[in-house]
């Protein structure tokens, strides 16, 4: 394994260590019935829009209920937004990224938690707002899993 490599790995390591840290285990918490389960916590999500190619993103929950959204396309910001519990086990959750020249591209979706607090899913709307009226809409699923940390296998 190269410098770099070993470096990143390290990075990576330190990162997750920290969240860790910070966001404790409330969501484990909530899978086992002592506090409701909740969004907390780092997510892969696979979008499924109607008719498109499904795209990963990655999206954090924070406790204080924001969320920070990383989209693979360069042409987006990282999104900021917020989530709200709305009954139970289902969560309202809308995000902004911004698009070159100040336009932005606004994400709103429905999210339910499965009985684990592992995985999520529901249906999303994304509006892309032009000189601020709304140009184009498209609307599909989104389902995510959380990123739990996981153990080095190297020697």
């Amino acid at each position: 394994m190269t410098f770099k490599k070993t470096l990143a790995a390290l990075v990576v390591a330190t990162m997750l260590a920290t969240l860790i840290a910070f966001t404790g285990t409330r969501s484990n918490v909530g899978a086992q019935g002592a506090a409701a389960p909740n969004l907390e916590g780092s997510w892969e999500v696979t979008v499924m829009p109607n008719g498109g190619d499904p795209i990963v993103d990655l999206a954090t929950f924070t406790s204080g209920g924001g969320i920070i959204n990383s989209d693979p396309d360069p042409a987006l910001s990282t999104g900021h937004g917020t989530w709200v519990r709305i009954g139970g086990d289902k969560f309202g959750v809308t995000f902004i990224h911004l698009l070159p020249g100040g336009d932005r591209v606004k994400v709103r979706a429905i999210t339910q938690l499965d009985q684990q607090s592992n995985t999520f899913s529901g249906p999303f709307q994304t509006d892309i707002i032009i000189g601020g009226n709304v140009v184009q809409t498209f609307c599909g699923t989104v389902q995510a899993r959380r990123i739990r940390v996981e153990t080095p296998v190297c020697p």
